[in-house]
């Protein structure tokens, strides 16, 4: 389920929420995109396990790793082109979850919350 989607989504929804030590938190991310894109409007996801698989093929191609900072860089960079960012389970544990939470506060992002069925 998720809150705070009561109208019409229209631009950008970035999801966010914890990744490091968070086993599998691919799944989660792609859950919630699976959820958001069941909502009403007009709107394109910005979905971080994509943005990290295509960030680590670059990387391999010049036979380097990324790191945490290469990962906030290019999060940060698609967050900031958003209108809406959709929180997951567990995101005030997370240094990077809640950075981009205050990025989205600051720029009058609207704030979803995903809430997993149980």
């Amino acid at each position: 389920m998720i809150k705070n989607a009561d109208s019409c989504l229209i631009g950008n929804v970035y999801i966010s929420g914890p990744i490091t030590g968070v086993e599998n938190w691919q799944d989660n991310f792609l859950a919630a995109e699976k959820e958001l894109m069941e909502l009403t409007g007009s709107f394109f996801i910005v979905n971080p396990a994509t943005l990290a698989k295509n960030l680590e093929d670059f990387f391999a191609k010049i036979e380097k790793t990324p790191d945490y900072t290469d990962y906030m860089r290019k999060d940060i960079k698609e967050l900031s082109s958003c209108n809406a960012i959709c929180m997951l389970p567990g995101w005030k544990r997370s240094k990077g979850a809640r950075l981009e939470y205050r990025i989205a506060k600051i720029l009058n992002m609207r704030i979803l919350e995903y809430q997993p069925e149980r």
